[in-house]
């Protein structure tokens, strides 16, 4: 098992990639073009919250 530290690091990184998901998704959102891209960068951001969610359980 990870020790806390690890687990600080695993969390922070995930949150910073949340964060530029999001911001792309914002990007992509105000052009009428990527919808497809979008739906991907959701998925990802899906999967990186419940991520997120089981790393702060630590």
């Amino acid at each position: 098992m990870s020790n806390k530290l690890d687990l600080i690091n695993e969390y922070q990184a995930a949150k910073a990639k949340l964060a530029e998901l999001d911001q792309v998704c914002e990007q992509i959102s105000e052009t009428n073009r990527g919808r497809h891209l979008l739906d991907a960068y959701d998925e990802k951001g899906k999967k990186l919250k419940l991520n997120v969610i089981g790393l702060k359980q630590f």
